[in-house]
């Protein structure tokens, strides 16, 4: 049995260190003292157990938390956000959805493509929203950047738009 506590570190965790569940469920377990098999593939128990009660979590009774905390002035007024564009290394089959093709690097040149909108504060990063990218070029861009930041400002003002990208090399839809 896993304690609020235990999901509190890794969720912490595995947001400022970028982690999956699976590592930061491995690692808390570690510094923890508990017995872990780091070389085994199979998903993590306490990972496991954190991403079932994350699939279980209403979306509406999130909304009304940060209702509770808006009205009690807890949240900040503005925020600054950041949006990246990034791309993850694919190695699997080039058909499969929302992979597209991209110069040779890492001995693949299949990529996911997304942007990631942020809060960011001194020592803090809250994501907002994930959008994967489905095409390449200036348009798919700006949708990255445009839907993401409109989600965002039905939620909380937003004061600065930094530019945290790691932009996203030139991708292309595979097979076009």
């Amino acid at each position: 049995m896993y304690t609020r506590e235990d999901f509190l570190e890794v969720l912490s965790r595995i947001a400022f260190e970028q982690e999956f569940a699976n590592t930061g469920g491995k690692t808390h377990q570690l510094n923890q003292g508990k017995p872990v098999d780091v070389t085994s593939t199979a998903r993590n128990p306490l990972a496991k157990s954190l991403l079932y009660h994350l699939r279980n979590l209403d979306a509406d009774a999130i909304d009304d938390l940060f209702e509770v905390l808006r009205k009690r002035r807890l949240l900040p007024s503005c925020v600054d956000v950041a949006i990246d564009l990034q791309e993850w290394r694919f190695y699997g089959s080039a058909v499969t959805d929302r992979v597209l093709s991209t110069y040779p690097d890492q001995g693949t040149t299949r990529t996911y493509c997304f942007a990631t909108l942020y809060i960011v504060a001194p020592g803090t990063r809250f994501t907002l929203a994930v959008l994967p990218l489905e095409e390449n070029g200036f348009r798919a861009e700006r949708e990255a950047v445009r839907t993401p930041l409109e989600t965002a400002q039905k939620f909380q003002p937003i004061s600065h738009l930094k530019n945290g990208v790691s932009r996203a090399t030139d991708c292309y839809r595979h097979g076009k």
